[in-house]
């Protein structure tokens, strides 16, 4: 691994363009300066698509393994924020399916694979695949064929990819009044841009009322709580403690996550595994809403790894150090997937039960794992 990340940043230096916005990124990701699977992603985005365009390539092969290997540097200098490793395969995938098509395209008209150019009209159809298609083993492509105006093909690809990110909180919103009624109680929790607008969209012609947990010791709650209020919406906060008295006057719960995972779990802030089991308990509908950038392939074998650990000071006062005390602050908690109603995502709705065919129509198995 040491000799491939050399490899790498060796492969780097000869654009010095490309190899500052990566550091650029790198050192960003390292302090935790960009803020939300958001932002994060749209960043990722930005520099693979910089990488694409500036250096010069011929074959899939050639620049899949080189985005991998930049995924992976990514990825370990954040390793907690899943949306990196999204992005990537995401990306990856782009090239397979263009490099693909392309040759399909070939084999259909007869003609020399080499000069063939890639065929982005058909880059419409991959989410509309078969079952069948999807789940039937194939034979591997041969990605070392050259592609003629394959770059072009996937730098078209990359920038629907970046307009699906752009509008992706628009798309979660106009689907607000499919799920918010008339004089619902609404229970929110964190802070989420995705959350906040789904919500304002749904008062515009909507009249409810919405409880925010104020998601203590963070309190991103009251921020959330005060936006909504500016909206118009009847708000009214409440401490984390009060979350099960008040659960059984809920019509709903709606909440953020930071990464839904393969299984139809989630990654999300540390305390909404109370508020999940409280709503089953009530039997109140958990309703996530999160774009498909926060869709991972990843499973939830060991939270250790996927989740956090941040500074104890948030939760406990050094002044009253007690020998032999271990305090644990995580900054993640994991809610199972029959906790989950439905995912409300940019692309529509879905059951947890569902998550497999979305990572079969966005990531190929090839690049689950980028290391």
């Amino acid at each position: 691994m040491a000799a491939t990340s050399k490899e790498l940043k060796q492969w780097l230096d000869e654009w010095p363009v490309v190899r500052d916005l990566v550091d650029e990124l790198l050192l960003s990701l390292k302090r935790r300066q960009l803020r939300g699977s958001y932002e994060t992603a749209k960043m990722t985005t930005s520099v693979l698509s910089k990488v694409l365009e500036t250096v010069e390539w011929s074959t899939a092969g050639e620049i899949l393994e080189k985005i991998r290997q930049l995924g992976h540097m990514l990825t370990k200098a954040h390793a907690h924020e899943l949306a990196i490793g999204n992005v990537v395969r995401r990306v990856l995938y782009i090239i397979r399916e263009e490099h693909s098509n392309a040759l399909k395209l070939t084999a259909a008209d007869g003609g020399a694979a080499a000069q063939v150019p890639a065929a982005p009209s058909s880059r419409s159809n991959n989410l509309s695949r078969s079952l069948g298609t999807i789940l039937t083993p194939g034979t591997d492509t041969d990605l070392s064929i050259p592609i003629a105006d394959l770059k072009l093909s996937v730098m078209e690809g990359i920038a629907e990819l970046v307009d699906e990110i752009d509008s992706l909180h628009v798309n979660i919103a106009d689907q607000a009044m499919e799920y918010i009624h008339s004089d619902e109680v609404i229970l929110t929790f964190g802070m989420s841009l995705s959350v906040e607008a789904f919500l304002k969209m749904a008062a515009k012609k909507r009249q409810f009322k919405v409880i925010v947990v104020e998601s203590a010791p963070s309190l991103n709650g009251q921020r959330t709580a005060h936006a909504l209020a500016e909206s118009g919406i009847h708000v009214t906060v409440i401490p984390d403690s009060a979350v099960f008295a008040l659960m059984a006057r809920v019509n709903k719960v709606v909440v953020p996550a930071a990464a839904v995972v393969a299984n139809g779990g989630l990654i999300a802030q540390s305390g909404l595994q109370n508020i999940a089991l409280a709503a089953k308990k009530c039997s109140v509908p958990v309703v996530c809403v999160a774009g498909l950038i926060k869709l991972s392939p990843l499973y939830a074998h060991d939270l250790d790894v996927l989740s956090e650990l941040l500074a104890p000071s948030n939760i406990y006062n050094y002044e009253d150090t007690v020998d032999n005390l271990e305090v644990l602050n995580p900054a993640y908690d994991y809610v199972p997937p029959e906790c989950v109603r439905i995912f409300i995502t940019n692309t529509g709705a879905h059951q947890p039960s569902y998550i497999y065919r979305l990572l079969a129509e966005y990531y190929s198995p090839q690049d689950y794992q980028l290391s």
